[in-house]
């Protein structure tokens, strides 16, 4: 797995400083009668800096000796050593002392900055790059803070595909913002094949005891990225430590220096959001930092989210693939989701277009999903032929669903390939550019069970018979939530009939449910069909107890039905979900003879409503589908309409042979769509569909609903 950051160090200045002085204050009185000291010393290897570094530390010479003491330190930063910079120099770090005048009216003291460029360990005046200056009279009660913030990063010469500048410097003017001015370091985050995962920046409150960081104590604050994705910011992933510190006796009014961290939402001060780390001392010493005595602001701002995590999808437009030879290809349907639990599965969702087998009869084709590359068992393969020996085209819709094994957390690719074999296939058809690959990651908040056993199972049976494996015993948690459940498998009915068909059952506790579909195939001769399909249901009512879930197949028309040929697996998965933030419908009604232009599919709508701005809603439609009734060459489309509006989230069926024109199958449909950035408030989600050819023309009827249990029309809250 990759890294999740990679970090590029600016060729104008790392973070890695050498020490050149060790204490160089200024002499030169403020205007307050006090110097603003500051003095640099090693940081050894440990806790804050891993690779060592510097501290720089900050405050008021408050008995004129012309020295930093320890008891006068009231600010102190670490510039932690990392990788040297492009060009294999050191960046170096002098004081000097600065005189009164135009840039400090008292005087003060200028820190240099700059590569060592020539790799002597000094500092020489043509390696300074950068100047800031601490002035007297400028820190009444604190030394200036080392800051840092994030910009974002336009592809180019430091991040080709563009990513994040990290800035760090001295808050000179102690403003508590890093003006463009103070900056004398940048790393840059940049975005790539091995890039970020999109952690987020957090933030943590740690008590400083009296030391030299605070001689009364105070606060560590301490920044990074949740690189683990715990949620906790660990002591690794620690980059940035600055104090707060309690108040010294010089002025014994101020009170306690307390510290809050608010959050920050995403706008202009942090383009993806943060934390508010607000700093300021107790005056009315009520043990609580009221917004009147807040001092200093800093923000700690997360980075973009490069990698998704949770759930990602691949993006609209992914072309249609063009013929497919006997060697196996890419189909441009690629996705990367960043796991963030080593006990979770990936669950993977396939809504698409194959057609296999060419002008050719026993025509077969693979539709496989690949891992980093690999196979990962989510492979099926569909075959045509029929009993005349006539050439076919059927393009259909296709569906999948596949669940990885537990994989460590990390960065994983997945992307679609396929093969042909007899005739050439086709991915993609009908399907307006929406064909559909969706990452989901299933970490056990939400209760699930699975089994992916069982092997080719046949019956000739005109009754249910139980196939083998493709049973779960799922321990259901309450009695309130939902079931729903996913079946995945390849099915043939009525092999070498004109006419055959069969129907695939899925029952609770040895009961028949609502969760069945069937399959018919006529096409004026004997057909051998071997499609794989997805069948999705909810199952509300349940009661809260351990369940058995199994699966039957009937050969109705009484040839031999069939489930499983080549595939990796089967997957029976069920999941309990709650009864919130989704919305379903799942009745059982046919939809009657359907053509001509759009228009809505009968009782398959319903109003969900949008819970806040941003979300995106993943919507499930698992019916069965036919389209223009004996025609030949002819598609019929249906579509997933919102508020009544087309969202080219689209499928189709296309059939044709040599031989005829009885061209009439009934198949599983399982079409997927993601719809983001709906305004929150009601919504209407809707199936409509049409028997319009591309040409315009329209032929035949299309037909939903035929032997279905459910027509299952499911809204859901993506996080």
């Amino acid at each position: 797995m990759s890294q999740q950051w990679s970090w590029r160090p600016s060729v104008v200045a790392g973070l890695v400083f050498a020490i050149t002085s060790c204490t160089l204050p200024s002499e030169v009185p403020g205007a307050n009668g006090k110097n603003a000291a500051v003095r640099i010393i090693p940081e050894a290897p440990g806790a804050r800096c891993p690779q060592g570094g510097t501290a720089l530390q900050t405050g008021l010479d408050d008995n004129g000796d012309g020295s930093l003491n320890d008891d006068e330190v009231d600010q102190t930063s670490y510039v932690c050593s990392g990788s040297g910079t492009q060009t294999g120099g050191m960046s170096l770090v002098k004081l000097m002392p600065e005189a009164a005048g135009v840039r400090c009216a008292s005087g003060g003291t200028a820190v240099l900055s700059g590569l060592d460029t020539n790799a002597d360990g000094l500092q020489g005046d043509s390696e300074v790059t950068h100047t800031q200056y601490l002035c007297n009279g400028e820190q009444e009660k604190k030394g200036a803070a080392y800051l840092m913030k994030m910009l974002s990063e336009a592809a180019g010469r430091n991040c080709p595909q563009g990513g994040t500048a990290v800035l760090g410097g001295i808050d000179v003017n102690v403003n508590g913002q890093l003006e463009s001015t103070e900056v004398t370091t940048t790393q840059y985050v940049c975005n790539g094949s091995m890039g970020t995962s999109g952690h987020e920046a957090l933030v943590r409150l740690d008590a400083a005891p009296a030391s030299a960081n605070c001689g009364q104590g105070g606060t560590a604050v301490k920044s990074g990225f949740d690189a683990d994705g715990d949620g906790t910011l660990g002591t690794t992933e620690v980059t940035n430590t600055t104090f707060v510190c309690n108040g010294l006796t010089d002025y014994p009014n101020r009170g306690e220096a307390l510290v809050r961290i608010d959050s920050e939402p995403a706008g202009a001060n942090c383009a993806y959001g943060g934390t508010s780390v607000k700093s300021g001392f107790d005056a009315d010493g009520d043990g609580t930092l009221d917004d009147f005595e807040v001092t200093t602001t800093q923000l700690v701002c997360s980075a973009a989210n490069f990698f998704r995590t949770k759930w990602a999808s691949n993006p609209r437009g992914s072309y249609e693939s063009g013929e497919i030879t006997n060697l196996w290809v890419p189909v441009s349907r690629r996705v990367w989701i960043y796991k963030t639990s080593d006990t979770s599965r990936i669950k993977l969702t396939v809504s698409d277009n194959f057609r296999v087998g060419h002008n050719h009869n026993g025509g077969n084709g693979w539709y496989s999903v690949r891992m980093n590359g690999s196979g990962v068992s989510c492979d099926a393969r569909q075959y045509n032929s029929n009993a005349a020996g006539w050439n076919q085209n059927y393009h259909l819709p296709f569906a999948n669903v596949c669940l990885t094994e537990q994989l460590p957390a990390g960065l994983y690719e997945f992307d679609v390939w396929s093969f042909a074999s007899g005739g050439t296939s086709y991915v993609g058809a009908g399907t307006n550019g929406s064909a559909l690959l969706l990452a989901e990651e299933l970490d056990g908040t939400r209760p699930y069970a699975f089994s992916k056993a069982g092997g080719p199972s046949a019956t000739t049976s005109t009754s249910y018979v139980k196939m083998s494996g493709r049973e779960v015993t799922f321990l259901k948690q309450s009695a309130s939530t939902l079931l729903k459940v996913t079946f995945a498998d390849t099915l043939r009915t009525g092999v070498n009939q004109n006419g055959g068909w069969g129907t695939v059952m899925v029952r609770l506790d040895g009961v028949n449910t609502t969760c069945y579909t069937g399959k018919y195939d006529a096409q004026g001769t004997g057909a051998n069909m071997f499609n794989p399909f997805v069948m999705t249901c909810v199952l509300p009512n349940v009661s809260a107890a351990q369940h058995t879930l199994d699966v039957a197949l009937s050969a109705n028309s009484g040839a031999e039905s069939y489930m499983g040929w080549e595939r990796s697996n089967p997957l029976l998965l069920v999941e309990e979900l709650p009864n919130t933030g989704l919305t379903y419908s799942n009745v059982s009604f046919a939809s009657g003879e359907i053509s001509g232009v759009w228009a809505g599919v009968g009782a398959r709508q319903i109003v969900h409503n949008v819970s806040a701005p941003g979300k995106t809603v993943k919507v499930t439609f698992s019916d069965t589908f036919r389209a223009a009734l004996n025609c030949n060459g002819r598609w019929g489309y249906f579509q997933l309409y919102v508020d009544y509006q087309p969202t080219g989230c689209i499928n189709g069926q296309h059939v044709s042979n040599t031989g005829a024109t009885q061209n009439n199958h009934y198949h599983p449909a399982n079409l997927t769509c993601l719809v983001p950035n709906l305004t929150p408030g009601f919504h209407t989600f809707s199936i409509w569909s049409t028997t319009q050819h591309p040409d315009g023309s329209s032929c035949g009827s299309n037909y939903f609903g035929w032997n279905r249990g459910q027509n299952l029309l499911l809204v859901e809250d993506l996080p």
